[in-house]
């Protein structure tokens, strides 16, 4: 499956396409990674995604990363940690 996106600000011949991360089939033996998006609430969101999961799924391990403000972009290094040692990643937003 292919998503585009429309963004009034870039000219077309500067639009790129982009693919859909390939889906886990399940959860069994995974890391789970979890991005704390910095708002109020977000934490406790993703405290029962973890519950929930990890009631259904067997998860190997769980990795937590908080951005610094939910008005800035992640840090490219907790970035680059969750994709190089998880398998799945769920981001909340709170509040």
């Amino acid at each position: 499956m292919t998503i585009k996106i429309l963004d009034p600000t870039v000219r077309a011949e500067e639009a790129l396409d982009l693919a859909v991360a390939k889906r886990v089939g399940d959860l069994d033996g995974k890391v789970l990674g979890l991005l704390h998006n910095g708002k109020v609430n977000a934490d406790r969101l993703l405290d029962l995604v973890r519950e929930q999961l990890g009631a259904r799924y067997r998860l190997r391990d769980v990795v937590m990363i908080r951005k610094a403000s939910a008005s800035r972009v992640a840090d490219a290094g907790d970035l680059d940690r969750l994709a190089r040692e998880c398998d799945a990643v769920v981001t909340a937003v709170g509040d």
